[in-house]
C-alpha cells in the first residue's frame, strides 16, 4: 500500500468519522452513541415484526429453498470447509516454504486458486439473503444508524428519528453507497496495523491512541487494535518469526496456524496420553476410536512423518490383503538399521 494511502486510513480510523462532499457540500458522518445503538436494535426487531406476513422468509425456510433449488446444500457446505481447510493447510505450507522461492510460487497459485472458490461459494451460499427478513431487518437498522449520525457543516443533524424516513434520501443515499463501495478491507487493516504512523503510535501509547472508552470506539478501531495486538503477540513470541513472513499476509497465517495446531496437537496428545496411561517412552500407540470424527481427532495428532507412515502402511496393506506387523515396509526398514547399528557397534567394541 502506498504510504499516503495507509496515512490516511491511519486518521480517518484514528478520528472516528468520515467526510463525504456531495453537490458541493460537505457532510460529516460520526460514530453513533451508546443511545442511538440500542434505539437501533429497536428499529431492527420493529422492522422484523412489521414484515413478518410479508413474503420475506426465516433463515429455516431459506436453507430449504436453497436445496430445492440446487443452489446449496449439505454437500456444499462440506465441501466449502474442506476448502476452507484446505486454503490452512497450504497457508502453512507457504510459510513452512520460505526459503524455497519455485515452491513458494506454486502454492501462492494453489492459494490464489482455493480463495477464489471459497469466494464463490460464499457467493451462492447468500444469494438469495435479500429475501430474508434478517436482511430486511439489518438494512433498515443500517441505514437508520447512517441517517442519525450525518452532519452538515455547521455540525446540525440531516436526519432526526421521526422524518427520516419521509425525508429527501438523497445524501443518505450517497453515504451509504460510498460505505458500501469503499469499506477498508482485511488486507488494508493489516498493512495499516503493522506499518507507520500507525505502527509508531500504537507503540507508544497502545490503547491511549484512541482517547474513548472501548465501548465508544468505532468498529474500524476495534479491528484495528485487534490486528495491532496480533503484531504485537508475535513479535513478542519466543518463536517470532522474520519481518518477511510479518509482512506476508498468507505466510504469516501459515505461521500462526502452525503456532496454533502445535498448541493444540500438544494439548490433546498429553490428554490422551494422561488418558490411557501411556509411557513418555512410547514410539508407537494404538488408540481405538468408537467414530469416524473421534478417528480423525486422533490422526490429527500424528505428525507429518507419522502421517506419511500411516498412508504407505495403508497402500501396502490394501495390495497385500493380510500383513503381519512385522513385514510391514517401515518395519522392515527400522529392524535393518536396528541391526546395522548392533553390528557396527559390536565391531567398535
Amino acid at each position: 500500500m502506498e504510504q499516503s494511502k495507509r496515512n490516511f486510513w491511519t486518521y480517518q480510523i484514528l478520528s472516528g468519522c468520515r467526510f463525504f462532499s456531495i453537490n458541493g457540500k460537505r457532510y460529516k458522518l460520526i460514530n453513533p452513541t451508546k443511545e442511538l445503538r440500542i434505539l437501533a436494535e429497536h428499529v431492527y426487531k420493529d422492522t422484523v415484526h412489521d414484515l413478518r406476513f410479508d413474503t420475506l422468509i426465516t433463515p429455516e425456510k431459506l436453507e430449504r429453498l436453497l436445496i430445492g433449488l440446487g443452489t446449496w446444500g449439505p454437500r456444499d457446505q462440506t465441501a466449502l470447509e474442506k476448502l476452507e481447510t484446505h486454503l490452512e493447510d497450504k497457508k502453512v505450507a507457504l510459510f513452512r516454504a520460505l526459503y524455497d522461492s519455485e515452491k513458494v510460487k506454486t502454492i501462492r497459485r494453489i492459494i490464489k486458486t482455493a480463495k477464489h472458490g471459497i469466494g464463490k461459494s460464499y457467493a451462492r451460499k447468500h444469494s438469495l439473503d435479500y429475501m430474508t427478513l434478517d436482511y430486511h431487518g439489518s438494512l433498515t437498522k443500517k441505514r437508520f444508524l447512517t441517517a442519525m449520525c450525518i452532519l452538515d457543516e455547521n455540525n446540525d443533524r440531516v436526519y432526526d428519528e421521526t422524518t427520516y424516513l419521509s425525508a429527501d434520501s438523497t445524501i443518505l443515499d450517497h453515504i451509504v453507497n460510498v460505505l458500501d463501495s469503499n469499506t477498508i478491507t482485511v488486507e488494508q487493516f493489516r498493512d495499516v496495523a503493522r506499518n507507520d504512523p500507525w505502527r509508531t503510535m500504537w507503540n507508544i501509547g497502545k490503547e491511549s491512541c484512541i482517547p474513548l472508552p472501548v465501548s465508544e470506539w468505532t468498529d474500524d478501531q476495534k479491528i484495528l487494535v485487534t490486528f495491532a495486538k496480533m503484531y504485537d503477540n508475535a513479535y513478542q513470541s519466543m518463536e517470532c518469526p522474520p519481518d518477511k513472513v510479518i509482512e506476508d499476509d498468507d505466510m504469516f497465517d501459515g505461521w500462526l496456524l502452525t503456532q496454533k495446531r502445535d498448541r493444540e496437537k500438544g494439548k490433546n496428545t498429553q490428554h490422551v496420553d494422561k488418558m490411557k496411561g501411556i509411557s513418555d517412552k512410547a514410539q508407537e500407540v494404538f488408540v481405538f476410536a468408537p467414530n469416524r470424527e473421534d478417528a480423525d481427532k486422533i490422526y490429527d495428532l500424528n505428525d507429518e512423518h507419522g502421517r506419511i507412515k500411516i498412508q504407505q502402511r495403508e497402500r501396502f496393506i490394501d495390495q497385500q490383503g493380510h500383513v503381519q506387523a512385522a513385514d510391514l515396509p517401515d518395519t522392515k526398514m527400522e529392524l535393518r538399521i536396528q541391526a546395522m547399528r548392533e553390528a557396527k557397534d559390536k565391531i567398535k567394541g
